[in-house]
């Protein structure tokens, strides 16, 4: 089975296959910005270096040196849309393909940049893998050299071909871009690397990740990419009384702006087919004994167990595995 058939049978609310390339449904934008949004916590806020976000490259590098916050380690990174060649050939598209690309460089003593590059590769690698549902297919390759800088790739592998998520260069030579920055300081013992993840690209690899060929299990995306995280079910019975089913839907009403205040991204349906579709990891069930006591159940997809919590400990499950 190939990549294109593979779009034609996921489904169209996440990605979808036009003569241009790829086509975002509803839950694919959202999947596209959870990415993305994991991306920046990892590479950007929970760095160990000081990361500064930028679109003008110069202007940043300008800033940085003439604050006096330009001491090795540091870092710049930005996200912005590329038509780059990428793995564009697994498609069939007429036009180049522009997919959305999150970068990051860091400059670090000549001595020590050949450790950063090799720190870097097994970071990413263990980060895509994180994420994955068979973490396993998530490799790195060869190192090869290109010019004046050694590259490294991380590919996630399948039968119908390899998609190249994030490609990570070490630059050994990094004169001529300082020389365009107005500077008095030395920056003759400085290298980088850099590592730009195509997020596009990402998505896909993911989505293809948990699509199960064999169709033996349902597909399950992680907690922290889920379009929506939790969906309620109503457990009723014929013999209750209307006022007690109006208690149960104030109740979830109650429980899911609770989550969303939380800043925990929700979806109110009683249909099945739509908690498979939109592939929500968590299923909160409620019925009439927790209107006594407070209990609710959550099941989770990936695992199809479920556990009893208290109605205030909610939140924090939630967030724990989200």
């Amino acid at each position: 089975m190939n990549i294109t058939n593979i779009l034609k049978e996921l489904s169209g609310h996440f990605i979808s296959l036009t003569e241009h390339g790829l086509k975002y449904g509803p839950q694919g934008k959202m999947l596209l910005k959870n990415l993305e949004e994991q991306w920046f916590l990892h590479c950007i806020t929970m760095s160990r270096y000081n990361i500064f976000l930028s679109d003008e490259f110069n202007n940043t590098l300008n800033f940085v040196i003439k604050t006096e916050m330009s001491d090795v380690p540091f870092g710049l990174a930005k996200i912005e849309d590329s038509k780059n060649y990428w793995t564009s050939d697994l498609l069939p598209m007429k036009k180049p393909n522009i997919h959305r690309i999150a970068e990051t460089t860091i400059f670090q003593n000549d001595t020590e940049t050949k450790d950063l590059f090799h720190n870097i590769q097994k970071e990413r690698k263990i980060w895509w893998r994180k994420l994955a549902q068979f973490p396993s297919r998530f490799k790195l390759t060869e190192e090869k050299k290109i010019k004046n800088c050694n590259v490294v790739d991380i590919e996630a592998q399948f039968s119908f071909g390899n998609v190249i998520v994030e490609k990570i260069a070490y630059h050994t030579d990094v004169r001529k871009l300082f020389s365009q920055v107005d500077s008095k300081k030395d920056f003759t013992n400085v290298q980088m690397v850099e590592h730009k993840a195509s997020l596009d690209w990402g998505c896909l690899a993911l989505l293809c990740d948990a699509y199960d060929i064999n169709k033996s299990n349902k597909m399950h995306l992680h907690s922290k990419l889920a379009p929506h995280k939790v969906a309620f079910h109503i457990k009723r019975t014929n013999s209750e009384e209307n006022t007690q089913n109006d208690d149960l839907n104030r109740f979830v009403l109650y429980l899911n702006n609770m989550l969303r205040t939380k800043g925990l991204n929700t979806i109110l349906t009683t249909s099945e087919k739509i908690i498979n579709t939109c592939l929500i990891p968590f299923i909160i069930s409620v019925d009439a004994t927790s209107l006594e006591n407070g209990i609710i159940y959550i099941r989770d997809r990936s695992t199809t167990l479920s556990e009893a919590i208290h109605v205030t400990d909610l939140v924090k499950y939630i967030i724990l595995r989200c």
